[in-house]
């Protein structure tokens, strides 16, 4: 019996579906190429969401030229540092509207540290951007397993 009681505390616990929600503010860096073209931008942000507390990122947005109706393809790449230090790894798929400054898309949690080394899960997206100062407004909603 002791030995059924140890071979089941060392099985992995299940991911479980949550809720998820994260709002905040940042700034962008913008990347531009040769002929001043904005190709990216080096983004810091902080604001607070569910499972995380106060958090805190940096990452990597990088645009691909326009298509048949004038949005960027977007992609990139982010850490969400919760308040208690674990990592949250993301990676990014949107559109950004240069007309209206808003890119949206899916946040694709791909592990990180703590209990999230195993976080896996998609929630949606939107950031208005002003293009002038680089400023973004910041919300996601969806879920998340760990």
């Amino acid at each position: 019996m002791p030995t059924i009681f140890l071979l089941l505390g060392a099985l992995p616990v299940a991911a479980i579906e949550r809720p998820f929600a994260l709002s905040g503010t940042g700034v962008g860096v913008f990347v531009t190429d040769a002929e001043g073209h904005v190709i990216g931008a080096n983004v810091t942000g902080s604001g607070t969401a569910t499972h995380l507390g106060s958090w805190t990122t940096t990452g990597t947005v990088h645009y691909a030229p326009p298509d048949e109706n004038g949005k960027l393809p977007s992609s990139g790449e982010a850490t969400i540092v919760a308040a208690n230090g674990d990592k949250l790894n993301v990676v990014i798929h949107g559109s950004f509207d240069p007309a209206s400054g808003t890119d949206h898309g899916i946040f694709q949690f791909t592990g990180g540290t703590g209990r999230f080394a195993a976080a896996s899960g998609i929630s949606d997206f939107v950031v208005s951007v002003n293009a002038l100062t680089g400023g973004f407004d910041l919300t996601v909603v969806g879920s998340i397993d760990y």
